[in-house]
């Protein structure tokens, strides 16, 4: 009997401290200024300086909107002539864009949509049904 409440109060112990390690771990990961970026993405810049990413965007392209999303920004961009808006997602910690997403006019030579059969509507068909 003594044997069984000496392993109850050891497993107690053991308990305890791995809640303490995991609230320690968890205040010092929030409250660590130096936080690294996710792997694969870009160096931040040298302290004092600024990022500058180049879009290529065309002769009158505006920027329509700004929205943060979590530790991103999410901003709009109007092509000039009716070719589009895009849409960047930005990792301000480093000036990275990190997606792209275009829409408009489909371009030449592009299959989807087209009659090859690898449109939006020929990929929900072949979708299997639950």
């Amino acid at each position: 009997m003594r044997a069984l409440k000496a392993i109850l109060v050891i497993m107690g112990l053991f308990i305890a401290a791995g809640f303490v390690f995991i609230s320690y771990e968890v205040y010092d990961r929030m409250t660590d200024p130096e936080r690294r970026a996710e792997p694969g993405a870009p160096p931040p810049p040298p302290p004092g300086g600024i990022a500058e990413t180049a879009l290529g965007l065309p002769e009158g392209a505006t920027i329509e909107t700004l929205v943060p999303s979590g530790s991103r920004i999410v901003f709009s961009v109007r092509l000039p002539g009716g070719q589009g808006d895009r849409l960047y997602v930005l990792d301000p910690r480093n000036g990275a864009v990190t997606a792209t997403v275009t829409t408009g006019p489909a371009k030449t030579g592009s299959t989807i949509g087209s009659a090859s059969g690898t449109g939006p509507e020929d990929a929900r068909a072949a979708a299997p049904r639950q």
